[in-house]
């Protein structure tokens, strides 16, 4: 099912499949998530929960017992229903867990807004359970790259204007976290994109201080903030020339190569009491005019 927020500026179509965005687009004006995603990966899009990526074996493990986790969660392919609606918001809702595919019963909520420009995105989870409850958040949204269509995806450059040290999180063949990370050279403060980023897969990275501006120096650009979520990856389909950039910031990298995780052990994950909630946020805006 699909339902459609937003005002005069900026509208967007949420799905309750995977509780993702398919459209974004000004009324009268252009498209802002890339159309043709369903012609190469029908699940595209979708909300990451209770983990980011992919794990070793594509399972892990708690109290001994295994269980089978595939990419990107459990959410991402699930049916959510709608609990509430405006004209320009949705909250979405998935109740799961305490079974054979995740330990920890939980209730999850997607709320969608849109104010003016912006996009906002929460995932909100409560832990459902009488023990304490194990996950992480991600988004993944398909951005159109170029925004304007006279210019070319290589035109286009990343800028991180409150970053760190930004480093590379090395990932292996089955795109597996390394523990390798590297320094990540930038032209002049810019990530300039080229297709050839992404022969590999993707391109994750920490220390960018939560906030992604995507332009070309004139026109409009994305800005993209995100909230609570250290990583952030880029990527595109490998070794293909496809005129989109997915944006995935993730509050925990994929699993570890070679290492069978175990929820309470892993790396990054966050804990939830009994109980208690915990909650990712990213914006975007579509901003006119670039730097």
């Amino acid at each position: 099912m699909q339902t459609e927020i937003g005002g005069k500026e900026l509208r967007a179509v949420i799905d309750t499949y995977g509780g993702k965005v398919v459209r974004l687009y000004r009324p009268g004006g252009r498209e802002y998530i890339w159309g043709e995603t369903y012609c190469y990966w029908p699940d595209r899009a979708g909300v990451l929960f209770p983990t980011c990526g992919r794990v070793y074996e594509e399972r892990m493990t708690y109290r001994g017992k295994s269980y089978p986790l595939p990419l990107h969660g459990v959410a991402y392919t699930s049916e959510m229903r709608i609990v509430s609606r405006t004209d320009d918001s949705v909250t979405l809702e998935l109740k799961g867990g305490g079974d054979d595919k995740y330990p920890f019963p939980y209730t999850l909520r997607v709320i969608w807004s849109v104010r003016g420009s912006v996009l906002s995105m929460t995932a909100e989870a409560t832990n459902e359970g009488d023990e304490d409850m194990y996950c992480a958040f991600g988004f993944h949204p398909w951005m159109n790259v170029p925004i304007d269509p006279s210019r070319s995806f290589e035109d286009y450059y990343v800028t991180f204007p409150n970053a760190g040290d930004v480093r590379r999180c090395v990932m292996s063949a089955g795109v597996l976290d390394t523990g390798v990370r590297e320094e990540y050279p930038t032209d002049g403060g810019k990530l300039r994109l080229r297709h050839s980023l992404f022969d590999d897969d993707a391109l994750m990275l920490e220390g960018t201080g939560g906030v992604a501006v995507i332009g070309c120096g004139s026109g409009e650009e994305y800005v993209f903030t995100y909230d609570k979520m250290p990583y952030i990856g880029f990527w595109h389909l490998e070794k293909k020339e496809v005129p989109f950039l997915c944006l995935e910031p993730m509050t925990a990298l994929p699993g570890r190569e070679g290492v069978v995780e175990d929820w309470n052990t892993r790396p990054d994950i966050t804990k939830v009491a009994a109980g208690g909630k915990t909650y990712a946020r990213a914006t975007l805006e579509v901003r006119r005019g670039g730097n």
